[in-house]
Protein backbone atom coordinates (compact mmCIF):
# COMPACT_ATOMS: atom_id res chain seq x y z
CA UNK A 1 0.00 0.00 0.00
CA UNK A 2 1.33 3.44 -0.96
CA UNK A 3 1.65 5.75 2.05
CA UNK A 4 0.53 9.37 2.17
CA UNK A 5 4.09 10.67 1.87
CA UNK A 6 4.82 8.48 -1.12
CA UNK A 7 1.62 9.56 -2.83
CA UNK A 8 2.40 13.20 -2.18
CA UNK A 9 5.79 12.76 -3.80
CA UNK A 10 4.23 10.95 -6.71
CA UNK A 11 1.54 13.50 -7.47
CA UNK A 12 4.09 16.31 -7.15
CA UNK A 13 5.92 15.07 -10.24
CA UNK A 14 3.86 17.11 -12.79
CA UNK A 15 5.16 20.34 -11.27
CA UNK A 16 8.49 19.67 -13.02
CA UNK A 17 6.78 20.10 -16.37
CA UNK A 18 5.81 17.79 -19.15
CA UNK A 19 9.16 18.15 -20.88
CA UNK A 20 10.99 16.89 -17.85
CA UNK A 21 8.63 13.96 -17.39
CA UNK A 22 8.37 13.22 -21.05
CA UNK A 23 4.58 13.57 -20.88
CA UNK A 24 2.70 15.31 -23.65
CA UNK A 25 -0.83 16.68 -23.38
CA UNK A 26 -2.14 13.56 -25.07
CA UNK A 27 -0.21 11.13 -22.83
CA UNK A 28 -2.77 9.08 -20.83
CA UNK A 29 -0.34 8.95 -17.88
CA UNK A 30 -0.76 12.67 -17.38
CA UNK A 31 -4.48 12.21 -16.83
CA UNK A 32 -3.86 9.35 -14.42
CA UNK A 33 -1.51 11.47 -12.32
CA UNK A 34 -4.00 14.32 -12.21
CA UNK A 35 -6.79 12.02 -11.06
CA UNK A 36 -4.50 10.53 -8.42
CA UNK A 37 -3.54 14.02 -7.22
CA UNK A 38 -7.18 15.08 -6.89
CA UNK A 39 -8.07 11.91 -4.96
CA UNK A 40 -5.14 12.38 -2.60
CA UNK A 41 -6.01 16.03 -2.00
CA UNK A 42 -9.63 15.08 -1.27
CA UNK A 43 -8.48 12.30 1.11
CA UNK A 44 -6.13 14.64 2.97
CA UNK A 45 -8.89 17.22 3.23
CA UNK A 46 -11.27 14.69 4.75
CA UNK A 47 -8.59 13.51 7.20
CA UNK A 48 -7.91 17.09 8.26
CA UNK A 49 -11.62 17.63 8.83
CA UNK A 50 -11.82 14.49 10.98
CA UNK A 51 -8.74 15.50 12.96
CA UNK A 52 -10.11 19.00 13.47
CA UNK A 53 -13.43 17.59 14.66
CA UNK A 54 -11.66 15.32 17.14
CA UNK A 55 -9.68 18.25 18.47
CA UNK A 56 -12.86 20.29 18.90
CA UNK A 57 -14.53 17.42 20.74
CA UNK A 58 -11.52 16.97 23.01
CA UNK A 59 -11.58 20.67 23.76
CA UNK A 60 -15.26 20.42 24.71
CA UNK A 61 -14.85 17.18 26.67
CA UNK A 62 -11.24 16.82 27.83
CA UNK A 63 -10.18 13.37 29.02
CA UNK A 64 -10.14 12.85 32.75
CA UNK A 65 -7.37 11.34 34.81
CA UNK A 66 -9.57 8.30 35.46
CA UNK A 67 -10.09 7.71 31.73
CA UNK A 68 -6.36 7.81 31.13
CA UNK A 69 -5.76 5.36 33.95
CA UNK A 70 -8.38 2.95 32.62
CA UNK A 71 -6.81 3.09 29.17
CA UNK A 72 -3.36 2.54 30.66
CA UNK A 73 -4.62 -0.49 32.60
CA UNK A 74 -6.03 -1.89 29.36
CA UNK A 75 -2.71 -1.47 27.59
CA UNK A 76 -0.86 -3.02 30.53
CA UNK A 77 -3.16 -6.05 30.48
CA UNK A 78 -2.44 -6.44 26.76
CA UNK A 79 1.29 -6.33 27.39
CA UNK A 80 1.76 -2.93 25.74
CA UNK A 81 3.96 -1.42 28.43
CA UNK A 82 5.08 1.76 26.58
CA UNK A 83 1.48 2.73 25.80
CA UNK A 84 0.44 2.03 29.40
CA UNK A 85 3.22 4.20 30.79
CA UNK A 86 2.33 6.99 28.37
CA UNK A 87 -1.28 7.04 29.56
CA UNK A 88 -0.22 6.91 33.20
CA UNK A 89 2.09 9.86 32.54
CA UNK A 90 -0.75 11.81 30.91
CA UNK A 91 -2.97 11.01 33.89
CA UNK A 92 -0.30 12.50 36.16
CA UNK A 93 -0.11 15.63 34.00
CA UNK A 94 -3.87 16.07 34.27
CA UNK A 95 -3.70 15.84 38.06
CA UNK A 96 -0.16 16.03 39.51
CA UNK A 97 -1.54 15.90 43.07
CA UNK A 98 -3.25 12.53 42.61
CA UNK A 99 -1.73 9.38 44.10
CA UNK A 100 -3.11 6.90 41.56
CA UNK A 101 -0.75 7.62 38.62
CA UNK A 102 2.25 7.32 40.93
CA UNK A 103 0.94 3.99 42.17
CA UNK A 104 0.52 2.74 38.61
CA UNK A 105 4.15 3.55 37.83
CA UNK A 106 5.13 1.84 41.08
CA UNK A 107 3.34 -1.39 40.17
CA UNK A 108 4.93 -1.42 36.74
CA UNK A 109 8.38 -1.31 38.37
CA UNK A 110 7.53 -3.61 41.26
CA UNK A 111 8.32 -6.90 39.59
CA UNK A 112 11.84 -6.21 38.37
CA UNK A 113 12.85 -2.86 39.88
CA UNK A 114 11.40 -2.71 43.43
CA UNK A 115 13.98 -0.08 44.37
CA UNK A 116 12.40 2.23 41.78
CA UNK A 117 8.91 1.36 42.96
CA UNK A 118 9.44 2.17 46.64
CA UNK A 119 9.86 6.00 46.35
CA UNK A 120 6.87 6.16 44.01
CA UNK A 121 4.65 4.47 46.58
CA UNK A 122 6.08 6.61 49.36
CA UNK A 123 5.26 9.78 47.43
CA UNK A 124 1.77 8.45 46.66
CA UNK A 125 1.12 7.85 50.37
CA UNK A 126 2.25 11.38 51.16
CA UNK A 127 -0.56 12.58 48.91
CA UNK A 128 -3.11 9.98 50.03
CA UNK A 129 -2.14 8.39 53.39
CA UNK A 130 -5.07 5.95 53.43
CA UNK A 131 -4.60 4.56 49.93
CA UNK A 132 -5.00 0.78 50.07
CA UNK A 133 -3.10 0.29 46.81
CA UNK A 134 -0.36 2.59 48.06
CA UNK A 135 0.17 0.61 51.26
CA UNK A 136 0.08 -2.70 49.38
CA UNK A 137 2.60 -1.48 46.83
CA UNK A 138 4.96 -0.05 49.43
CA UNK A 139 4.65 -3.21 51.53
CA UNK A 140 5.49 -5.46 48.58
CA UNK A 141 8.41 -3.27 47.49
CA UNK A 142 9.83 -3.29 51.03
CA UNK A 143 9.50 -7.07 51.23
CA UNK A 144 11.23 -7.40 47.86
CA UNK A 145 14.16 -5.37 49.18
CA UNK A 146 14.42 -7.54 52.30
CA UNK A 147 12.66 -5.26 54.80
CA UNK A 148 10.17 -7.79 56.15
CA UNK A 149 8.97 -5.99 59.26
CA UNK A 150 8.09 -2.69 57.60
CA UNK A 151 6.73 -4.48 54.54
CA UNK A 152 4.25 -6.49 56.60
CA UNK A 153 3.27 -3.37 58.55
CA UNK A 154 2.11 -1.66 55.37
CA UNK A 155 0.23 -4.75 54.16
CA UNK A 156 -1.48 -5.04 57.54
CA UNK A 157 -2.31 -1.34 57.38
CA UNK A 158 -3.98 -1.90 54.00
CA UNK A 159 -6.20 -4.59 55.55
CA UNK A 160 -6.99 -2.31 58.51
CA UNK A 161 -8.09 0.48 56.15
CA UNK A 162 -10.31 -1.83 54.10
CA UNK A 163 -10.88 -5.33 55.50
CA UNK A 164 -13.21 -6.04 52.58
CA UNK A 165 -10.53 -5.46 49.96
CA UNK A 166 -9.70 -8.82 48.34
CA UNK A 167 -6.44 -7.45 46.96
CA UNK A 168 -5.32 -6.34 50.45
CA UNK A 169 -6.23 -9.66 52.04
CA UNK A 170 -4.59 -11.60 49.21
CA UNK A 171 -1.38 -9.56 49.25
CA UNK A 172 -0.98 -10.01 52.99
CA UNK A 173 -1.84 -13.71 52.80
CA UNK A 174 0.62 -14.41 49.98
CA UNK A 175 3.39 -12.51 51.75
CA UNK A 176 2.82 -14.33 55.04
CA UNK A 177 2.86 -17.66 53.21
CA UNK A 178 6.18 -16.85 51.57
CA UNK A 179 7.57 -15.96 55.00
CA UNK A 180 6.48 -19.34 56.36
CA UNK A 181 3.64 -18.09 58.56
CA UNK A 182 1.18 -20.63 57.18
CA UNK A 183 -1.82 -20.36 59.49
CA UNK A 184 -1.94 -16.56 59.32
CA UNK A 185 -1.55 -16.73 55.57
CA UNK A 186 -4.47 -19.14 55.17
CA UNK A 187 -6.71 -16.89 57.28
CA UNK A 188 -6.18 -13.92 54.96
CA UNK A 189 -6.32 -15.95 51.74
CA UNK A 190 -9.61 -17.53 52.85
CA UNK A 191 -10.91 -14.00 53.51
CA UNK A 192 -9.85 -12.97 50.01
CA UNK A 193 -11.62 -16.00 48.50
CA UNK A 194 -14.81 -15.20 50.42
CA UNK A 195 -14.74 -11.67 49.03
CA UNK A 196 -14.01 -12.78 45.46
CA UNK A 197 -14.88 -16.48 45.14
CA UNK A 198 -14.37 -16.75 41.38
CA UNK A 199 -10.97 -15.07 41.12
CA UNK A 200 -8.60 -17.64 39.62
CA UNK A 201 -5.48 -16.02 41.05
CA UNK A 202 -6.86 -16.02 44.59
CA UNK A 203 -8.04 -19.63 44.23
CA UNK A 204 -4.65 -20.75 42.96
CA UNK A 205 -2.81 -18.88 45.69
CA UNK A 206 -5.05 -20.40 48.35
CA UNK A 207 -4.58 -23.89 46.93
CA UNK A 208 -0.81 -23.53 46.85
CA UNK A 209 -0.79 -22.19 50.41
CA UNK A 210 -2.70 -25.27 51.60
CA UNK A 211 -0.30 -27.48 49.65
CA UNK A 212 2.73 -25.81 51.20
CA UNK A 213 1.08 -26.17 54.61
CA UNK A 214 0.93 -29.96 54.12
CA UNK A 215 -2.83 -30.12 53.43
CA UNK A 216 -3.06 -31.39 49.82
CA UNK A 217 -6.63 -32.63 50.24
CA UNK A 218 -7.74 -29.05 51.00
CA UNK A 219 -5.59 -27.66 48.21
CA UNK A 220 -7.14 -29.82 45.50
CA UNK A 221 -10.64 -28.24 45.21
CA UNK A 222 -9.20 -24.72 45.08
CA UNK A 223 -6.71 -25.65 42.37
CA UNK A 224 -9.42 -27.36 40.33
CA UNK A 225 -11.61 -24.28 40.68
CA UNK A 226 -8.75 -22.03 39.55
CA UNK A 227 -8.42 -24.09 36.37
CA UNK A 228 -12.16 -23.89 35.72
CA UNK A 229 -12.37 -20.15 36.26
CA UNK A 230 -9.50 -19.14 34.00
CA UNK A 231 -7.27 -21.12 31.63
CA UNK A 232 -4.53 -18.48 31.74
CA UNK A 233 -1.37 -20.00 33.23
CA UNK A 234 -3.01 -23.40 32.84
CA UNK A 235 0.36 -25.18 32.88
CA UNK A 236 1.27 -23.72 36.24
CA UNK A 237 -2.08 -24.54 37.80
CA UNK A 238 -2.24 -28.05 36.35
CA UNK A 239 1.22 -28.79 37.77
CA UNK A 240 0.13 -27.49 41.16
CA UNK A 241 -2.97 -29.71 40.95
CA UNK A 242 -0.79 -32.68 39.99
CA UNK A 243 1.37 -32.08 43.04
CA UNK A 244 -1.71 -31.97 45.29
CA UNK A 245 -2.91 -35.28 43.84
CA UNK A 246 0.50 -36.90 44.18
CA UNK A 247 0.84 -35.82 47.79
CA UNK A 248 -2.42 -37.70 48.45
CA UNK A 249 -0.97 -40.84 46.87
CA UNK A 250 -3.09 -40.56 43.71
CA UNK A 251 -0.15 -40.98 41.38
CA UNK A 252 -1.95 -41.97 38.17
CA UNK A 253 -4.17 -38.89 38.38
CA UNK A 254 -1.15 -36.75 39.21
CA UNK A 255 0.79 -38.02 36.20
CA UNK A 256 -2.21 -37.33 33.96
CA UNK A 257 -2.38 -33.77 35.24
CA UNK A 258 1.35 -33.25 34.67
CA UNK A 259 1.09 -34.73 31.17
CA UNK A 260 -1.83 -32.48 30.25
CA UNK A 261 0.43 -29.44 30.17
CA UNK A 262 3.95 -30.78 29.65
CA UNK A 263 6.09 -33.35 27.89
CA UNK A 264 6.79 -36.81 29.25
CA UNK A 265 10.12 -35.80 30.77
CA UNK A 266 8.70 -32.93 32.80
CA UNK A 267 5.71 -35.03 33.86
CA UNK A 268 7.93 -37.86 35.14
CA UNK A 269 10.31 -35.41 36.80
CA UNK A 270 7.44 -33.70 38.63
CA UNK A 271 6.13 -37.03 39.82
CA UNK A 272 9.65 -37.95 40.91
CA UNK A 273 9.82 -34.79 42.98
CA UNK A 274 6.48 -35.62 44.62
CA UNK A 275 7.74 -39.09 45.49
CA UNK A 276 10.91 -37.55 46.93
CA UNK A 277 8.95 -35.16 49.14
CA UNK A 278 6.91 -38.11 50.42
CA UNK A 279 10.15 -39.88 51.38
CA UNK A 280 9.64 -42.58 48.73
CA UNK A 281 13.18 -42.49 47.40
CA UNK A 282 13.14 -45.78 45.46
CA UNK A 283 10.09 -44.63 43.52
CA UNK A 284 11.55 -41.14 43.07
CA UNK A 285 14.69 -42.63 41.52
CA UNK A 286 12.58 -44.76 39.18
CA UNK A 287 10.61 -41.73 37.98
CA UNK A 288 13.75 -39.66 37.39
CA UNK A 289 15.25 -42.52 35.38
CA UNK A 290 12.09 -42.70 33.27
CA UNK A 291 12.33 -38.94 32.75
CA UNK A 292 15.87 -39.32 31.39
CA UNK A 293 14.81 -42.14 29.08
CA UNK A 294 11.96 -40.00 27.77
CA UNK A 295 14.41 -37.30 26.76
CA UNK A 296 13.85 -33.55 26.72
CA UNK A 297 15.36 -30.19 27.50
CA UNK A 298 15.70 -30.65 31.28
CA UNK A 299 18.31 -33.42 31.40
CA UNK A 300 20.68 -31.45 33.63
CA UNK A 301 18.01 -30.70 36.23
CA UNK A 302 16.73 -34.28 36.14
CA UNK A 303 20.22 -35.71 36.68
CA UNK A 304 20.80 -33.31 39.57
CA UNK A 305 17.55 -34.38 41.25
CA UNK A 306 18.27 -38.04 40.52
CA UNK A 307 21.61 -37.75 42.30
CA UNK A 308 19.95 -36.03 45.26
CA UNK A 309 17.37 -38.82 45.47
CA UNK A 310 20.13 -41.45 45.45
CA UNK A 311 21.97 -39.63 48.25
CA UNK A 312 18.74 -39.44 50.22
CA UNK A 313 18.19 -43.15 49.68
CA UNK A 314 21.62 -43.95 51.13
CA UNK A 315 21.23 -41.55 54.05
CA UNK A 316 17.79 -42.93 54.88
CA UNK A 317 19.43 -46.25 55.66
CA UNK A 318 22.00 -44.83 58.07
CA UNK A 319 20.81 -41.37 59.21
CA UNK A 320 17.15 -40.75 58.37
CA UNK A 321 17.15 -37.26 59.87
CA UNK A 322 19.99 -36.07 57.61
CA UNK A 323 18.16 -36.35 54.29
CA UNK A 324 19.37 -33.55 51.95
CA UNK A 325 16.94 -31.32 50.09
CA UNK A 326 16.24 -32.13 46.48
CA UNK A 327 18.19 -30.05 43.98
CA UNK A 328 16.48 -27.57 41.73
CA UNK A 329 13.24 -25.65 42.12
CA UNK A 330 10.11 -27.56 43.14
CA UNK A 331 7.26 -27.77 40.63
CA UNK A 332 4.93 -26.07 43.11
CA UNK A 333 5.11 -22.35 42.49
CA UNK A 334 5.03 -19.96 45.42
CA UNK A 335 1.82 -17.94 45.32
CA UNK A 336 2.07 -14.29 44.38
CA UNK A 337 -0.03 -11.20 44.11
CA UNK A 338 -0.20 -9.88 40.57
CA UNK A 339 0.83 -6.19 40.55
CA UNK A 340 -1.46 -5.51 37.60
CA UNK A 341 -4.41 -6.87 39.52
CA UNK A 342 -3.51 -4.77 42.53
CA UNK A 343 -3.12 -1.64 40.43
CA UNK A 344 -6.75 -1.69 39.41
CA UNK A 345 -9.45 -3.95 40.81
CA UNK A 346 -11.08 -4.63 37.47
CA UNK A 347 -7.95 -4.65 35.29
CA UNK A 348 -7.20 -8.04 33.70
CA UNK A 349 -4.02 -9.78 34.71
CA UNK A 350 -0.89 -9.15 32.71
CA UNK A 351 -0.21 -12.23 30.55
CA UNK A 352 2.93 -14.33 30.27
CA UNK A 353 3.98 -14.71 33.87
CA UNK A 354 5.72 -17.93 34.82
CA UNK A 355 4.71 -18.03 38.48
CA UNK A 356 1.66 -17.11 40.43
Amino acid sequence: MIGRAALAALVALPTFGCATLGLGDSDPMRSELRRLEKKQEAKESRERQVDDEKERERAKHPETMEERLVRGDKYLAEGNLPAALWDYAQAHRINPKAAAPRERFGYVHLRQNPERAQPLFESALELEPNSVSGHIGLGLSLLASGNREQGLEHLQRAVEIDPKSPKAQSALGVSLDQLGRREEALTHLEAARALRPHDARILNNLGVAYLRAGQPERAEPHLRAALREDTQDAALRANNLGMALAMQGRFDEALASFRSVGDEQSARANLGYARYVRGEYDQAIAEYEKALLAGGKANVEVVRNLEAARRAQELAKTAPGATPPVAGAPPVAAPRIDPAAVAADEAPAVPARAAE
